[in-house]
């Protein structure tokens, strides 16, 4: 790699690093296919079939259709393709809902950058708030037990449709799919019960069969996915965004099927394969959104650790904006040790503790410094080493390397999935 200053995405804007020459670098970055078509042209096409599956699924008579848009941690170019669909679909009475799972509420003016004016001032554009439990309405039971509440907008529609993008999720396998409905605009006691299924409840881990990429074996995905039988009219939008933001492919019809046929373009674009692991692993996580808060950077986080070696040393730079993202996360980290709280968790499970238990388990087997706007304290508590800029950041890493050692770069961690022939990505 050329010595010098990488820029590194952090937050709205970037910082200057200099990863020092002592160190052998590799900068990871995917082999991405050419786009070959316009955004437009990719979106418009979309529709067009899409338009065509409403007509063969008889929903052109449709009276009232909910369309189900991901929230702001998960953007799609929603801004771009709503007003097209929007006038495909102006035969019926549409409605907006933003698919915020157990995310917190934002204001109008995030709402207002998610979708465009056009589309604020043409329809309602409504925040699932899985805590409202007066907006909630009891859909089934999945059959591992899980109780399923969802949103009482889709009582209100003779057609659901799901708008989002195919990512690799750290725990459910794959982000989008039925998540935009559960999680999406699921209750706080669905979506608790069914992230229990993270945890081990004999070995007291996290899953191993939880992890990015399967599906088939994954019981949080196996237990979701139930979902769609209680919701049958339903239809998907579902994109295929490169690392770089741009929509690459569109695939419609019924939400496994558009799935199915998104995610070989998201293994394409998305794994980086690697040889040996490295020694250390300097990473931004992508800048907003994705390093929003702590509980959104720890899927880079997650995502770096593939790459590092037992004991070796990750540098994250993730501002962490709106701070830890759940006021259920960092109590978990005081049970003291990844045992401890995995113990905790088989016996009060709560929303986002297994992440908790994620990040306690990376830090006990590397070492994380983290360049965020936290609070020293709270990075220390979480199990991991605060830094204030990017120089110090250089210096704690290589106080704790050994001479000639390797290292990588990821410059959007949140999109680079290393998989290493040493095991596992």
């Amino acid at each position: 790699m050329q010595r010098g200053v990488m820029k590194l995405p952090y937050g709205r804007t970037t910082i200057e690093c200099f990863p020092p020459e002592s160190i052998e670098w590799q900068l990871l970055l995917q082999n991405l296919p050419p786009v070959t078509q316009e955004t437009d042209e990719i979106i418009q096409r979309g529709i067009q079939k899409l338009s065509e599956q409403i007509k063969a699924g008889g929903f052109s008579t449709a009276k009232h259709i909910l369309i189900v848009i991901p929230d702001h941690t998960r953007r799609c170019h929603a801004e771009r393709i709503l007003p097209g669909l929007l006038d495909m679909l102006s035969f019926a009475e549409l409605e907006i809902i933003i698919a915020n799972g157990s995310h917190i509420l934002q204001p109008r003016d995030v709402i207002r950058d998610l979708v465009g004016d056009t589309v604020l001032e043409r329809v309602p554009v409504f925040q699932h708030d899985c805590r409202d439990e007066t907006h909630l309405y009891y859909a089934g039971e999945t059959s591992n037990g899980t109780p399923v509440w969802l949103n009482k907008a889709i009582q209100r529609a003779d057609l659901v449709i799901t708008l989002g993008g195919i990512l690799y999720h750290y725990f459910a396998g794959y982000g989008g799919g039925p998540k935009m409905l559960m999680p999406g605009i699921a209750g706080y006691e669905t979506i608790r019960l069914n992230h229990k299924f993270t945890i081990d409840q004999q070995n007291h881990v996290f899953h191993e069969q939880c992890r990015e990429g399967n599906l088939h074996t994954n019981p949080v995905y196996q237990d979701l996915v139930q979902v769609l039988d209680m919701v049958p009219n339903t239809l998907s939008y579902q994109i295929a965004l490169s690392p770089q933001g741009e929509i690459v492919h569109v695939a419609t019809g019924s939400v496994l099927d558009a799935q199915h046929e998104i995610i070989p373009h998201v293994k394409k674009m998305y794994n980086v394969p690697i040889g040996k692991k490295f020694d250390i692993v300097l990473a931004s996580a992508g800048g907003f959104p994705a390093d929003v808060n702590l509980i959104q950077s720890h899927k880079s986080i997650h995502h770096a650790f593939q790459a590092v070696r037992q004991d070796g040393v990750i540098v994250m730079a993730a501002e962490c904006s709106e701070g830890i993202g759940s006021s259920t996360f960092l109590p978990y980290f005081d049970a003291g040790s990844s045992e401890h709280i995995a113990a905790k968790l088989v016996q009060n499970y709560k929303i986002n503790g297994h992440t908790a238990l994620s990040l306690k388990t990376k830090a006990e087997k590397a070492n994380i410094i983290l360049l965020s706007s936290l609070p020293d304290e709270t990075v220390q508590r979480c199990g991991m080493i605060p830094a204030q800029n990017s120089q110090q950041a250089m210096e704690i890493a290589l106080s704790l390397l050994l001479e000639n050692s390797t290292g990588a770069i990821l410059p959007k961690a949140f999109a680079q999935v290393p998989v290493s022939n040493e095991g596992k990505a």
